[in-house]
């Protein structure tokens, strides 16, 4: 669904600034952005294809959170720094739940919308420039040519863009590792045993699903640090290097891909990097990514601030907190007609086995709305999610993720005529089977 545009103002520094961007569209609302990232990180997809073609693509593609952290400055988050210019690449970190990395390089950053979802968003749909990932931090730099992916200290690797694959990468994506007799974790740790692996670690093909499996594989195998090797444990994190768009510090190419910017509420901490000019200091990771929103909004974009939390439950691995936000954020009205839900409205009442206060969301599908098939089924919760999922009687009652949805659902499957559908966030997740047995009011 595409909206007309709206101009808003943004006062930054005191200077007004005006601002275009689209007028809200229910799955691009913060609520739906954070529910759908998480869902991301959570699903573990390890056959990803291209849109267009269905050619195979790495696990990037479909699935996890890529990442860029960065600090912050008198400059955009966006763009390439100095280092990153010699090297022709940046890097990023790629999480999912299957990976236990819980340290992160900087306190804030911004995330890169995976292609699939910007092909269902009608977004811009990022096609090319994924060169290769590192089990963990490479160190990368110019030492390293082909974008960071060559071989550390060695001449430019004569078979890298000669493609292979049959996908729109196929020219950029290039990894050491089959070359250097490196295809699993034995042959990895045959290669390079507990030594010092940051800088001469190979590196996997950036479109090779069965290289981001040896990549999982391998990171998650080693689960402590030593000191010959400190960066090499699971908890830290990985490198995914993406070639730049430009040869100058200009990436305003990357503005139109970023989904949210993020932030860890636990940490202030600045590792040092490869190219650091001086020292790093602590840096206050809200503020950061308060700066960085406001940057891209003057740019044209529009996204919200998310935190990433380590000591949440996998399932809250992310999190939209409106207070974080540096500009105000549109949201669906609770009390807007949409184009699957004509009304919605909390009520609460006394439980008579718990006696407790329970609240109860009645839905008004419109007629369209009732008559959506499976396809369409994401899209009603997604509106339901932009106008609710925000309001603390859903945020803080609702006892297991998912719940809300596995109603909604069964509602619309086995009462699409009922006048009104109830929600209520206190019910337990069930399958569709028992959820529909309960007459959609499991218990």
């Amino acid at each position: 669904m595409r909206a007309s545009s709206i101009l808003f103002v943004l006062s930054t520094l005191g200077v007004s600034l005006w601002v275009q961007a689209q007028e809200t569209d229910p799955q691009r609302s913060p609520q739906a952005t954070v529910e759908r990232i998480n869902r991301n990180y959570n699903t573990l997809e390890n056959a990803c294809k291209e849109v267009g073609s269905g050619a195979p693509r790495g696990h990037y593609y479909c699935s996890g959170v890529t990442l860029r952290m960065v600090n912050d400055g008198p400059f955009n988050p966006w763009d390439y720094s100095p280092y990153a210019v010699k090297t022709g690449a940046t890097s990023w970190t790629w999480l999912r739940r299957d990976l236990s990395i819980n340290t992160l390089v900087h306190p804030a950053g911004m995330i890169m919308r995976n292609p699939v979802d910007a092909q269902q968003l009608g977004a811009a749909v990022k096609q090319e420039g994924f060169v290769c990932v590192y089990p963990f931090d490479a160190g990368t730099g110019p030492d390293r040519k082909w974008h960071g992916c060559g071989q550390y200290g060695k001449a430019q690797p004569v078979t890298a863009g000669l493609g292979g694959a049959a996908n729109l990468n196929a020219t950029t994506a290039y990894g050491t590792c089959p070359e250097q007799g490196v295809n699993n974790l034995t042959e990895w740790q045959k290669a390079y045993g507990n030594t010092t692996v940051q800088r001469v670690q190979c590196s996997f093909n950036a479109d090779d699903p069965a290289q981001w499996d040896e990549m999982i594989q391998i990171h998650e195998s080693r689960a402590k640090a030593n000191n010959t090797a400190p960066l090499a444990v699971r908890t830290l994190t990985n490198e995914f290097m993406m070639r730049n768009a430009s040869a100058s510090s200009d990436g305003s190419d990357t503005t139109k891909y970023i989904d949210a910017f993020v932030y860890n509420p636990n940490s202030n901490f600045n590792y040092s990097t490869y190219g650091d000019t001086k020292p790093q200091k602590p840096e206050d990771g809200l503020t950061s990514a308060r700066n960085f929103q406001k940057k891209l909004a003057a740019a044209g974009f529009t996204v919200p601030i998310l935190r990433v939390d380590f000591t949440k439950p996998a399932s809250e691995r992310f999190g939209y907190i409106e207070s974080d936000q540096a500009i105000a954020l549109q949201t669906v009205p609770a009390d807007a007609p949409g184009k699957y839900i004509e009304s919605s409205q909390w009520s609460s009442y006394i439980d008579a086995t718990t006696k407790r206060e329970e609240w109860s969301l009645k839905v008004i599908p419109t007629s369209y709305g009732r008559t959506v098939g499976e396809k369409e089924t994401e899209a009603l919760y997604q509106e339901l999610l932009a106008r609710h999922g925000n309001d603390p009687q859903w945020r803080d009652n609702e006892q297991q993720v998912g719940s809300m949805r596995r109603q909604l659902v069964c509602l619309l499957v086995n009462y699409r005529q009922k006048p009104e559908w109830y929600i209520e966030p206190s019910r337990p997740y069930v399958s569709h089977a028992v959820a529909t047995k309960a007459g959609c009011n499991p218990r």
